[in-house]
C-alpha cells in the first residue's frame, strides 16, 4: 500500500482576483507562500519518498515549501497542469461573460465535452489525469507520494482514482493549499482525508 498526499497549490494574486488561470504561469502571492509554509509545518514529520507537481510555478513553489530540507526528488510535469482554459485565461467570470457571452453561457452547462477555443474539456483533462495517476500507482506501489497540482485537474484525478463517473467532477471542490490523503492499492484507493485546510487556521494536527 502507498499513501498519497495531494495538495492544491497556494493562493495567487489571480486567485484573489477571481481570474481564470489555466495554463498561465502565475506565481504564489505572499498569502500563498504563507499558506504553503503552514502546510509544511503540519507535514513536517511525514515521511515522503517522492514528490510530483505541475510544472507551473504556483504548484512547484508550493511543493518546494512542503518538502523543505527533505532530500526528496521533486518531479515537475506538464501532465499535472490545470485545465487549459484557452481564451478564458486571464479573465474574471464577469469579463468572460461580457467578452464571450455565448461561450460563457455554454461553459455554465454541465457538458463534459465543452472546451473554450484553445482549451481542454473535462473529458480531455480526465483522460490526461487518469493516465498519470495510473502511471504513478505503478511506479510507486508502496511509497508515500506528495502530489501538488490544481483544483480542476486534481478533481479529475480524484474521480479517476475513486473510479467515479466523469459527471462527479462537478461534485468536488478544492480550496487553495488544502490537503487530501488517500491510501493507494494496485486496484483500489481509499480516501482518508479530503480538502482539509484546517492548518491555515493554525488548527491542523500534524500528520
Amino acid at each position: 500500500m502507498g499513501r498519497w498526499f495531494i495538495v492544491r497549490h497556494g493562493e495567487t494574486e489571480w486567485n484573489a482576483q477571481g481570474r481564470i488561470q489555466g495554463h498561465t504561469d502565475i506565481s504564489l502571492s505572499e498569502t500563498g507562500i504563507q499558506q504553503a509554509r503552514l502546510l509544511a509545518e503540519r507535514m513536517v514529520d511525514v515521511q515522503l519518498d517522492v514528490a510530483y507537481s505541475s510544472d507551473l510555478a504556483r504548484s512547484a513553489e508550493t511543493a518546494r515549501q512542503i518538502l523543505g530540507q527533505r532530500e526528496v526528488p521533486l518531479h515537475t510535469t506538464p501532465r499535472l497542469r490545470e485545465f487549459n482554459k484557452g481564451v478564458f485565461e486571464g479573465l474574471t467570470p464577469e469579463e468572460t461573460g461580457q467578452r464571450y457571452p455565448e461561450l460563457y453561457e455554454a461553459s455554465q452547462v454541465n457538458d463534459l465535452d465543452f472546451a473554450p477555443p484553445g482549451g481542454e474539456s473535462i473529458r480531455e483533462t480526465s483522460i490526461r489525469m487518469n493516465a498519470i495517476m495510473t502511471e504513478l500507482r505503478q511506479l510507486h506501489p508502496d511509497e508515500n507520494v506528495l502530489i501538488v497540482g490544481h483544483g480542476g485537474s486534481l478533481r479529475a484525478g480524484f474521480v479517476a482514482l475513486m473510479e467515479l463517473p466523469l459527471e462527479a467532477n462537478w461534485r468536488f471542490a478544492m480550496t487553495n493549499c488544502s490537503l487530501s490523503v488517500l491510501d493507494i492499492y494496485l486496484n483500489n484507493a481509499v480516501l482518508r482525508l479530503y480538502n482539509d485546510s484546517s492548518h491555515l487556521d493554525g488548527l491542523g494536527p500534524k500528520l
